[in-house]
C-alpha cells in the first residue's frame, strides 16, 4: 500500500485538458476547429479550449495535455498566423511537451500537404506524438469564404473526441 493513497486519488481527478488552436481568414479553418471542439466537448471529463492562433501562447500549451491544431495552408504551407503561434512557443516550451498527443486539420484550396507536413516538423521538434493522422480538407476554393461539407465536419468532430477520450481513458 502506497504511504500516501491520497495522491493516487487526487492524481486521478485531475482534469485533462484538449487545446484547439486556429486560425481562419476566410471560416472554412473556423468551420472544422469548431466541430472538433464539439466531438471534445462531448467527452465531459476533458476540459478542451478552443483558442485563435493569435490568442493562445505558452501557458495555455503547457497547460494542455493534447493539443488540436486547425490551419488554412497558404501559399503551399501553414497559414501565417499558426506559424506565429508555432514560433512563440517553441523555444519557451522546448523539452515540456514531449509525448503529448497531437494531431491536425487543414483547411486547403487544392493540396493541404504542405500545411500537414510543416506542423508536423514543428511537432516533432517539440517531440508531441501524432495520434491521428489528420484531416485535409480540399474545397478548391481559394481567398474566399468556404462552406465545409458535412461528412467533412463529421470527421472533424471525431478527431476532437477521439483526442479527448484518449485522454479521459489515459491513452494518452
Amino acid at each position: 500500500m502506497p504511504a500516501f493513497p491520497f495522491l493516487r486519488m487526487l492524481r486521478s481527478t485531475v482534469m485533462k485538458r484538449l487545446l484547439i488552436v486556429y486560425h481562419t481568414q476566410f471560416g472554412g479553418t473556423a468551420q472544422m476547429a469548431e466541430a472538433a471542439f464539439g466531438g471534445a466537448r462531448a467527452i465531459v471529463e476533458v476540459d478542451t479550449v478552443l483558442l485563435r492562433a493569435a490568442a493562445a501562447g505558452v501557458t495555455d500549451l503547457i497547460a494542455a495535455h493534447a493539443l488540436l491544431v486547425a490551419a488554412s495552408e497558404n501559399f503551399g504551407s501553414m497559414a501565417g498566423m499558426v506559424k506565429d503561434f508555432l514560433e512563440r512557443v517553441y523555444y519557451p516550451c522546448e523539452g515540456k511537451l514531449a509525448g503529448r498527443a497531437y494531431a491536425t486539420l487543414v483547411c486547403a484550396g487544392t493540396d493541404g500537404s504542405g500545411a500537414m507536413r510543416d506542423i508536423d516538423r514543428v511537432a516533432t521538434g517539440l517531440r508531441l506524438h501524432k495520434v491521428h493522422p489528420g484531416l485535409i480538407h480540399k474545397s478548391g476554393v481559394t481567398a474566399r469564404p468556404v462552406t465545409i461539407p458535412d461528412d467533412v465536419l463529421a470527421g472533424c468532430r471525431e478527431i476532437g473526441a477521439t483526442l479527448a477520450a484518449g485522454l479521459a481513458t489515459g491513452i494518452y
